[in-house]
């Protein structure tokens, strides 16, 4: 389950990634809705203040896993960045600081990859003959 949920964070990421390379070096001659810039701008705001909130709130994160000796927690979402075990004992990792800053990515481009999606859709939707 944790697997499924780190891969499908990492293609979030990815389309959010393109969007954002897409959306920046965008072709003129390209088609895009008019508020196109308006929902460039929020996004790119709306990501910024997920980003920051993750990076700070990575502790306030926490999904309870269960194991032999009692519920433990992972903190940080998609990516796992510390364990803490039932006896409330912090486990970090070599990738901790990797995994803070991946999450701190993915929040600043999960707006981005919802822009992506509604950019195809507008453009399919004008290629479709009335």
């Amino acid at each position: 389950m944790l697997i499924t949920i780190v891969v499908a964070a990492s293609l979030l990421m990815l389309a959010g990634m393109y969007s954002l390379v897409h959306s920046l070096f965008f072709s003129p001659s390209d088609k895009r809705p008019k508020n196109w810039n308006k929902l460039l701008v929020w996004s790119l705001l709306a990501g910024l203040v997920l980003g920051l909130a993750s990076w700070l709130g990575t502790f306030w994160m926490l999904l309870p896993y269960p194991n032999i000796a009692g519920e433990g927690w992972f903190a940080g979402f998609p990516y796992m960045a510390v364990y803490i075990d039932a006896t409330n004992y912090h486990y970090q990792f070599s990738f901790t600081r990797t995994s803070v800053i991946a999450n701190a990515v993915f929040w600043f481009l999960l707006p981005m990859a919802g822009l992506h999606v509604y950019g195809r859709h507008w453009r399919r939707q004008q290629k479709k003959p009335e």
